[in-house]
């Protein structure tokens, strides 16, 4: 019994209200979003089912088999969306349609704004707070769980070439931003959160590398401050500009892994945008997350620390400082990779592959309850400062070459296959 109760985190029941308040807010916004969907889903299948029977009836007359057989499944898949809604040929859901479609009031962005109108008008009692905060690192779970839509020719190709375009902004973006705050005056310690933060991956980097800049407390608040507010601008902008841009689902991936700083907030926008979106953004990001300690040497060189108090080994480094949960994320492409009958695939039905895949949203809607419900007005206004411009106009450049990158490189370099 004294093993089992070493185990446990001494005061872990305060942060059961706040992870509770997460998993009901996340169950109520994503059987609306569900709702949302089916009643899309029957408004175009209405409009549909009308051609498809026309058409079905001239290719059976002209004996076109496998026109009619293709017809005749999508026909079938139309009639059951439409069965779903418990509606008929006609009936219009005009509504759904702009919510889901046009407006894209999908999941994420309800839980995003939701939880801040509920944060910023009504307030979050105390007791909910801590577990608040442990929901937002509860989209990790689901990062993992996301190994099985990948193969190993993805993580090679899109991996190999997310790594290199993460490295060349990342140390590009830290070496800038370092050299201009140093320049303008800003104290090292802040220099270097922020060159870090805006660099990798925002408010993980900055903790990273708090420790051998010597950041002060204040100059974390500032430094997170600039991260939060520009991640929060560009996850409610990004996804609407991808689409006045036409830009593919492969491509927004790798362009919010390149301009947004934050994980969650990555996450977010590209589970906004869609599933190949995300897939793409998460393999770049684990990419990112990876280069991590390797931001934290260059900081110990830049400022030149190497024997004053900060004389740490590459290696040691990198073991203190690496994300252990991405060896999950790894382990499963791996497994997936080996096509097990046993283990199936996320589209099959029944297998343990497809239970996970299942469950990864609600980890992220849970997460992104927590992320809502954590994003504070008051917070945010603690960025300011000659650090603050040099921080936000970096991440805007960062933003605006990463754009212009992705439309270099195309659609299909970027695109995870997982092996269909």
């Amino acid at each position: 019994m004294s093993i089992i109760r070493s185990l446990i985190v001494p005061g872990w029941t305060r942060i059961l209200p706040g992870v509770l308040l997460c998993v009901v807010f996340a169950f109520v916004v994503m059987n609306i979003d569900h709702m949302l969907h089916r009643y899309y889903k029957a408004d175009v299948a209405s409009t549909k089912i009308p051609d498809l029977k026309r058409r079905l009836a001239l290719a059976t007359a002209a004996g076109k088999t496998k026109a009619a057989v293709k017809l005749s499944k999508s026909l079938r898949k139309h009639q059951k969306a439409l069965k779903k809604a418990g509606g008929k040929v006609g009936q219009s859901w005009n509504w759904a349609t702009f919510l889901y479609q046009k407006a894209q009031f999908k999941y994420v962005a309800m839980l995003l704004i939701g939880g801040i109108l509920i944060r910023n008008i009504f307030g979050i009692p105390e007791i909910f707070k801590p577990g608040v905060a442990v929901g937002r690192p509860l989209i990790k779970p689901g990062i993992i769980i996301l190994g099985v839509h990948y193969i190993w020719s993805d993580v090679l190709r899109v991996g190999g070439t997310g790594i290199l375009l993460a490295a060349v902004f990342i140390f590009g973006t830290a070496t800038a931003v370092m050299w201009l705050c140093r320049r303008s005056g800003v104290p090292d310690g802040l220099g270097g959160i922020m060159g870090a933060g805006t660099g990798v991956c925002g408010v993980s980097a900055i903790i990273a590398t708090s420790p051998v800049v010597g950041a002060k407390p204040r100059d974390m608040a500032y430094a997170i401050g600039t991260i939060l507010l520009f991640g929060t601008a560009m996850l409610f902008v990004m996804p609407y500009l991808g689409q006045a841009l036409g830009i593919s689902q492969s491509q927004f991936g790798t362009w919010a892994a390149l301009a947004i700083l934050n994980t969650a907030q990555l996450i977010a926008a590209a589970e906004w945008y869609g599933d190949e979106a995300r897939n793409t953004a998460v393999l770049i990001n684990a990419a990112r997350i990876m280069l991590i300690p390797l931001i934290v040497v260059f900081a110990v060189w830049f400022y030149g620390l190497k024997g004053k108090g900060q004389d740490i080994g590459f290696w040691s480094t990198m073991a203190k400082k690496f994300p252990v949960f991405i060896l999950g994320f790894f382990v499963l492409i791996l497994l997936n990779s080996l096509h097990l009958d046993a283990l199936g695939g996320p589209k099959t039905a029944g297998t343990p592959f497809w239970a996970m895949n299942a469950v990864y949203k609600w980890f992220f809607a849970i997460g992104f309850a927590g992320i809502g419900l954590s994003i504070s007005i008051d917070d945010m206004k603690k960025a300011g400062g000659v650090a603050f411009l040099i921080g936000s106009g970096a991440a805007m450049t960062k933003m605006i070459l990463g754009l212009i990158a992705v439309l270099i490189i195309g659609r299909e370099l970027m695109r995870v296959t997982g092996g269909q």
